[in-house]
């Protein structure tokens, strides 16, 4: 019998990024700023963490651009993660609107029943214009040979990753959360994808056990470099009065958390890498892919992130925390994580029951 069950390598990856998505939030400003309310060994250990786990973002485009670049759009696709963002932003913003002891102004309802208004979802929002516009980076990239492709590249990671590092984002702005850095991704994805490692000069007699092992030390020590340049940064600020080391401090300090940051690419290419390594086949693991992106709009949905953060005692800027909140992080991000999966197959289920309904009615209504 045929195994129709398709390669789950990388969705495992997928699966993975977005958990890192979930604890990360913990960890930096956008939630718990566990970075700045710690202290000693505790911050430390979320700073390592955080840092490691900064490929996330940067795993999901490279993973559209190797699949998507040799696709058709799908106008469906499109429509299937509006409604899906609009779904959650209703049944949540109604919930607090109407249930909530805080107030509320009637222009925030119409925000909340708005389909058009995902500015909290920032990545969504980018995510949904690279896979509107990849047909036409399709059109360029198909284009080109391997050389070629390779120099568009380069010159890309000059322009939109160097420079800006170096300028501190005085030139080329962009910090990794603008349409140039996920079109840039995208077309290293394409790249990886065209050209598999397997088939480079440098890995082709490489066994697939030992490429990994290659790629897992390159992506950590990318990973432990970026963390020994931010701890040095910090260490420059507290220690240094020349407004030169200052200067090269706050570089470093802002631009560890960049996503276009020279050493985060590499990093997320190595981490990206690992997978392609890999030949697994499940159906669990498939299925759950499937629902990721969903745990991103749940947990970021506006007056969700708040209250969520807040009823487990995370504020933004709270007092400091010991080491005890090492365990309680992991777990509410195991625990997170696994409740909107599941939210996810519910809501699943309840629009292809609708789905089912609605054309068993039109059926009906046709055959009178």
């Amino acid at each position: 019998m045929k195994d129709n069950i398709r390669e789950s390598n990388f969705e495992l990856l997928r699966i993975i990024a977005m958990f890192f998505i979930v604890l990360f939030h913990f960890i930096v400003p956008t939630g718990g700023n566990l970075i700045n309310s710690t202290s000693g060994y505790t911050q430390i250990f979320f700073q390592l963490i955080a840092i490691l786990m900064i490929v996330h973002v940067n795993s999901f485009l490279l993973l559209t651009g190797y699949f998507q670049h040799d696709k058709k759009f799908k106008l469906k696709k499109v429509f299937d993660l509006v409604l899906m963002a609009w779904m959650y932003k209703v049944v949540i913003g109604l919930a607090f609107y109407f249930f909530s002891s805080n107030t509320y102004e009637t222009m925030e309802l119409v925000t909340i029943l708005s389909p058009l208004e995902l500015n909290n979802l920032w990545f969504l929002v980018l995510y949904l214009e690279l896979y509107i516009l990849s047909p036409y980076i399709n059109i360029v990239i198909n284009k080109l040979n391997q050389k070629d492709h390779r120099k568009l590249i380069i010159i890309l990671m000059i322009i939109f990753s160097i420079i800006p590092t170096i300028t501190n984002q005085r030139t080329f702005s962009s910090n990794g959360f603008t349409i140039i850095h996920f079109v840039f991704m995208y077309i290293v994805g394409a790249y990886l994808s065209k050209y598999p490692l397997k088939d480079n000069i440098h890995f082709k007699n490489f066994s697939n056990r030992k490429t990994r092992w290659i790629l897992i030390a390159i992506s950590l020590f990318m990973g432990i470099f970026n963390f020994l340049l931010y701890r040095f940064a910090i260490n420059s600020l507290i220690t240094s009065n020349e407004s030169i080391i200052k200067e090269i401090g706050n570089t470093i300090m802002s631009a560890t958390f960049y996503y276009e940051y020279p050493t985060i690419i590499i990093q997320s290419v190595a981490f990206f890498l690992i997978f392609e390594t890999f030949s697994i086949k499940s159906k669990i693991i498939n299925k759950i892919s499937s629902s990721v992106f969903a745990v991103y709009v749940i947990t970021e949905t506006i007056y969700m992130r708040d209250y969520m953060y807040a009823r487990m005692g995370i504020l933004k800027y709270y007092e400091a925390f010991d080491h005890t909140i090492i365990p309680k992080v992991l777990l509410y991000s195991v625990i997170i994580f696994i409740a909107c999966i599941l939210i996810e197959l519910l809501r699943k289920l309840f629009v292809k029951i609708i789905c089912k309904l609605y054309n068993g009615i039109f059926k009906t209504h046709k055959n009178l």
